[in-house]
């Protein structure tokens, strides 16, 4: 099932991963009254699975730690789309197509 796809802009590469207003927040783990909760998204590119922090603050969501490194690693540039997923076993995968 698909959560959320977002074509990246440079604060999304620099600072952290604003997640679009029509994410699929049902298919996330629940929060359950925290403001943050961690999720093990596997980096097909990569073929790596991180742990990212997903802070939710003011009604948005956003990923944080272990989003600018594994950015950084991948080489993502401002205009490349990257698409969070939730597989039928209940785990997370993360695509990128690249802008060029």
């Amino acid at each position: 099932m698909r959560i959320f796809m977002k074509k990246l802009t440079s604060v999304d590469i620099e600072r952290h991963l604003e997640l679009p207003n029509d994410t699929r927040r049902e298919a996330l783990p629940p929060f359950q009254g925290a403001w943050e909760n961690v999720i093990r998204i596997m980096f097909e590119q990569a073929e790596m699975e991180v742990d990212v922090h997903c802070s939710c603050r003011s009604g948005s969501l956003a990923f944080t730690k272990g989003w600018i490194g594994i950015a950084g690693d991948l080489r993502l540039n401002a205009g490349d789309v990257v698409t969070l997923h939730r597989e039928d076993q209940g785990g997370y995968k993360m695509t990128v197509r690249s802008a060029s």
